[in-house]
């Protein structure tokens, strides 16, 4: 699960000590592993990377891990600041999001969410308000807590602070739950012997005795007190599957099994 704490706002890289009217964007890069990190092809070293002195515009960011990398094409906004963050996985996926931000030209503060795969579920606060690719115009201003889903897939997670004016935009790419799958074991099959064979075919029977009501009592299991699950009568021939403390275990007509009294069974021949 992807999880990080961020609070960002038009705040916080604004000109520290510089220049008023001077254009600053800020960046932000994690991963999972570290990674090398390039602007523009121009290697800037490695993750976790933080630089508030970008100028605003499109720029190109590529992580490089393992032989494996991402490239994201990138638009820096005056005054703000943008998040990247991503995982490399061992079996090669990858995944992660950006998070940046865009004025709004009016008091309110929005969201908005897009995904791979799409229709991911968005639940803000632990609510569902919809399916990727959505825009929520309206979300209120303070810390919130977005959660983007989709079955098989590991949740991306993110704490937010949302600032009245300004729309926080993330795009998503879900990583593959890759759930633990037990090794097969190979299941050893004994070849028979002609003599094992036909003791296979030899199997006992069981003589239903003449009862003081008429008929036999089959039960769940070999209890005087277990369910009752059907009746026998004396007279009847079933195979018997095993015996134990005065019980007798036996197959039903139907493929059902039961147990029966033995002080009422009699073993017999096929």
């Amino acid at each position: 699960m992807i999880k990080k704490l961020i609070l960002i706002s038009m705040c916080s890289i604004l000109l520290s000590g510089c220049t008023l009217g001077m254009k600053k964007s800020a960046l932000e890069v994690y991963s999972s592993p570290e990674a090398k990190i390039y602007i523009d092809g121009k290697e800037k070293g490695e993750t976790p990377y933080k630089d508030s002195t970008l100028s605003p515009g499109n720029i190109e960011v590529k992580l490089a891990v393992g032989g494996k990398n991402i490239v994201k094409k990138i638009s820096l906004k005056n005054g703000l600041t943008t998040v990247i963050d991503w995982k490399f996985d061992s079996n090669g996926d990858d995944g992660g999001y950006v998070l940046s931000m865009e004025n709004t030209g009016g008091p309110k503060c929005g969201l908005l969410v897009n995904s791979i795969p799409g229709q991911a579920t968005i639940a803000v606060e632990n609510e569902i308000i919809g399916f990727t690719p959505k825009r929520i115009d309206n979300l209120g201003e303070g810390e919130k807590h977005v959660a983007i889903s989709f079955p098989g897939y590991q949740s991306t997670n993110l704490f937010l602070k949302t600032t009245n004016g300004y729309n926080l935009i993330v795009e998503t790419k879900l990583v593959k739950d890759n759930p633990i799958i037990p090794p097969i074991e190979e299941e050893i099959v004994p070849i028979a012997t002609e003599s094992a064979t036909e003791n296979t075919i030899k199997k006992q029977m069981i003589l239903i005795k003449q009862t003081e009501t008429g008929w036999l009592n089959v039960r769940e299991s070999n209890s005087g007190q277990s369910k009752e699950i059907s009746k026998v009568n004396p007279g009847e021939k079933y195979e018997m599957i095993e015996e134990e403390n005065g019980w007798i275990k036996i197959k039903l007509t139907d493929g059902k099994t039961g147990w029966i009294s033995a002080k009422y069974a009699e073993k017999v021949s096929n």
